[in-house]
């Protein structure tokens, strides 16, 4: 019958991923808090970067990582920074995700040091926030990032969630 959904398809419960950002982030040298009893808390400050895609522009310094690194269980990541776009348009960002990989290369990357990206899980849901209502579309979906942390920073792919 149309109109009728069939109870028992899953079709329109499938969501499929758009690609639509890349970010490249750069960041400064962590400051260390240390052990706060969950994990090493710790603070990056994001100093540069860009985006490439739906929207190109270049990440605005003044931002952080706030950090809770631990080796046996997945650290916590909540990013907050801003971006600018190439038409002068701003974005906020509050990204949140974790990041899981062996102790050994949980430590080496909390180093800075290189780890092949297929032995870490870095995931991520970013929120975004603008002024700008040609950007509106970007405050109207649920997206998700994949990772890849390097030694100077991060890189970032991210998805809208159709």
């Amino acid at each position: 019958m149309p109109g009728v959904i069939d109870e028992h398809s899953n079709e329109h419960l499938t969501p499929s991923l758009e690609h639509v950002l890349d970010l490249d982030i750069e960041v400064a040298d962590p400051i260390e808090i240390g052990e706060t009893g969950n994990g090493e808390r710790r603070i990056i400050q994001i100093t540069d970067g860009t985006v490439s895609g739906r929207i190109d522009g270049h990440v605005l310094p003044g931002g952080a990582d706030y950090q809770l690194y631990r080796t046996e269980r997945p650290t916590e990541l909540v990013a907050k920074y801003a971006f600018e776009t190439d038409s002068g348009s701003r974005v906020y960002v509050e990204n949140r995700g974790i990041r899981y990989a062996s102790p050994e290369d949980s430590r080496r990357l909390r180093d800075g040091e290189e780890v092949d990206p297929e032995d870490v899980y870095f995931r991520s849901v970013p929120e975004f926030e603008t002024a700008d209502p040609e950007l509106d579309w970007l405050t109207q979906s649920v997206f998700v990032a994949t990772g890849v942390r390097q030694p100077y920073g991060v890189k970032l792919a991210v998805y809208r969630v159709a």
